[in-house]
């Protein structure tokens, strides 16, 4: 038996990291993460959303993407 190889579940790409940059510069506000949440749907299945976050809790998955500048990054916290 071969195992498939392992495979990252979520991708952090640069350029979703330029575009999420480029949001939190309209914010004003650099201390700004970009969090993903899970919440139940129904009979939908599960719902995914994104929302901006100073906070990094303790128990937050942290996904850190260098922006293209090659001087700034972005967090992508998950729940």
């Amino acid at each position: 038996i071969i195992a498939p190889p392992a495979s990252p579940g979520i991708i952090f790409s640069r350029s979703a990291a330029d575009k999420v940059a480029s949001l939190i510069q309209e914010e004003d506000n650099p201390a700004l993460n970009l969090r993903v949440y899970v919440t139940g749907g129904g009979c939908s299945g599960f719902q995914y959303g994104f929302t901006f976050d100073e906070t990094i809790n303790e128990d937050d998955t942290v996904i850190i993407q260098e922006c293209g500048d090659n001087q700034s990054f972005v967090k992508l916290l998950i729940d």
